[in-house]
């Protein structure tokens, strides 16, 4: 399969940037709104399932829904900066398989049991350059809202989330970038996709 199947042309300047350009126009929900809702069901419904289920069960269930909701190979991409265009088309699908299957096994990982949480939607906002932003909160009974802000971007008529904006203005694909750094500096876009590999098996092995 060819890269131009995998990647789109997106944005040109960090992720996390969107958050302090958004405009105070907000509604409730909205297309992205509706993919976030979406996901939000599945995580729920894959907690409930936790105790009966194992993180290679999860893994299955939660595959189709972060592929669904999440442009990985932009995100990639993105993550990978300016070390992505010096790769060939076989590095750069590795790379893309291999961050998809490392980020499903991070959400099979987290979302490993239910105790009365639940997901809101709070507001969708657009942004620069066609974006939109989703706010959302995770409850959790006895504790603080967890803030949670989903940036998306529409790809041939479907909205893809790039980013995940954390509590306080922290950006997954920010962290990812810093992560990755060194490595794709030193070794470039190979080793990165085989870190992420041993970082799969090794979240996929941990007993529940």
């Amino acid at each position: 399969m060819k890269l131009r199947q995998f990647v789109r042309k997106t944005l040109t300047f960090p992720a996390i940037s969107l958050v302090l350009l958004l405009p105070s126009y907000s509604s409730k929900a909205g297309p992205a709104g509706d993919v976030v809702g979406r996901f939000h069901n599945d995580l729920i419904a894959v907690m409930k399932m936790a105790a009966t289920t194992s993180i290679e069960e999860r893994f299955k269930l939660l595959d189709v829904s972060v592929q669904r909701t999440f442009n990985m190979p932009v995100m990639i991409r993105i993550a990978a900066a300016s070390i992505w265009h010096k790769a060939g088309d076989a590095e750069k699908i590795a790379a893309i398989r291999a961050f998809t299957r490392m980020s499903v096994s991070t959400y099979a990982s987290r979302f490993d049991g239910y105790s009365g949480q639940r997901f809101e939607t709070i507001s969708e906002r657009p942004g620069p350059k066609n974006t939109v932003a989703v706010r959302t909160q995770l409850h959790r009974p006895g504790d603080e809202p967890v803030n949670l802000i989903y940036v998306f971007k529409r790809y041939a008529g479907t909205w893809k989330a790039i980013d995940v904006i954390v509590a306080g203005g922290i950006s997954e694909l920010a962290l990812r970038h810093s992560e990755y750094r060194a490595i794709l500096k030193k070794s470039g876009l190979p080793a990165l996709a085989r870190l992420l590999h041993r970082k799969s098996d090794q979240i996929l092995s941990r007993d529940d």
